[in-house]
């Protein structure tokens, strides 16, 4: 693992926060203020939350999206900005956009899921699922494909609508030469995480999609989620609209879904269902101590499963991953030790990144 600085003495919990009571997260400046909620679910609570919003409103009025901040079980800012649609329906804290690479995480828990299952382990090399293996591939270990250490190039694959049923995929993407040894070096690959979700499926004898619905999102409780293509998600009026040069309308959740994008991206979702999943992984109720710990250790330049490891302002952990896609661009940041996330989404690809360094710098007082 990388090196981080060690967490320092936590602070002195705060006694009271406005009406609710909630203590602060260790470190983090109190929360002061009642909490304010609108009935399209937006939340700024306090000065804390106010000073959020104004921090988003600092990037500029071409910010499309929504954002979520939260430290403990307290929701410092929830809201939507711009239009959903652009025309007339505005983003809300519910408002649904695809996650695009930011999506990789979901594959990376279900593997360890699946590995708590006792169904398979990461040090099971591509032969444990597939027929047929190069043999230039035979000691490539699902742990390489997490960590993108594979050696498979990230130059290869097939356009995300592509006609190719799972085998003929794999088959098509294992007859491709290696950029490196397995385990050699780090080379970002959208390729490996389609073939974790063909493992997946493999493993499981369920769909990626049946099975991460099930085990991950349901138990998580996240109402609102699923991949491109869901019928529910699909038919919902909170789903933004995709903005791309194909003709055609296209939404978050009506648009190209086949195994040139299954498990690399394609997860559809709002601000509060990634609260949910945050809240479920931290309690443990998907993964266990020892899925959690994995999931979180970094190999190669910082990369774990599914997560970049970097320090936080503070020096503790920094797990994130961000995103973009045509129509959408996401950052997805979980502070692990102080117990705290910024989540932006945006159906516009500018500004994500902006937005996310705004929040973060609000939240931790710099």
């Amino acid at each position: 693992m990388n090196p981080l600085s060690s967490i320092g003495t936590l602070a002195t919990l705060t006694l009271a926060l406005g009406a609710l009571g909630l203590p602060a997260a260790p470190g983090l400046p109190a929360t002061e203020g009642p909490q304010s909620k609108s009935k399209d679910g937006s939340v700024v609570r306090g000065m804390k939350g106010e000073a959020l919003d104004q921090a988003v409103q600092r990037v500029g009025d071409d910010f499309w999206g929504a954002v979520l901040v939260a430290r403990k079980d307290e929701i410092l800012l929830a809201k939507g900005y711009g239009f959903a649609d652009y025309e007339d329906t505005p983003n809300t804290p519910r408002t649904l956009f695809e996650l695009a690479s930011a999506s990789k995480q979901v594959a990376a828990a279900a593997i360890l899921h699946l590995e708590q299952k006792k169904k398979l382990s990461v040090s099971h090399t591509l032969e444990c699922f597939f027929e047929d293996v190069p043999e230039d591939k035979q000691e490539i270990q699902l742990h390489h494909l997490l960590t993108h250490t594979s050696g498979i190039s990230g130059k290869i694959g097939v356009p995300y609508a592509s006609p190719l049923v799972r085998k003929a995929y794999v088959k098509q993407m294992l007859a491709e030469p290696l950029s490196s040894a397995p385990g050699e070096r780090f080379e970002y690959c959208n390729v490996g995480y389609a073939l974790l979700a063909a493992v997946v499926e493999v493993a499981s004898k369920k769909s990626f999609e049946e099975y991460v619905e099930a085990n991950l999102f349901k138990p998580a409780k996240m109402k609102d989620s699923g991949f491109i293509g869901d019928r529910d998600l699909v038919k919902s009026k909170r789903v933004s609209t995709r903005k791309t040069e194909e003709p055609g309308k296209w939404t978050a959740s009506k648009w190209h879904w086949g195994w040139g994008y299954r498990g690399m991206g394609g997860v559809v979702t709002t601000v509060y269902d990634l609260w949910a999943w945050d809240r479920a992984l931290r309690a443990k109720k998907i993964l266990k101590k020892r899925a959690l710990k994995a999931l979180y250790e970094p190999a190669l330049e910082g990369y774990a499963y599914g997560w970049r490891i970097s320090p936080s302002p503070r020096g503790t952990r920094k797990a994130q991953h961000s995103g973009s896609v045509a129509g959408y661009g996401t950052n997805v940041v979980r502070y692990l030790e102080d117990d705290a996330c910024v989540f932006v989404l945006s159906n516009d690809p500018k500004g994500a990144h902006e937005v996310s360094a705004e929040l973060e710098r609000v939240l931790f007082g710099l």
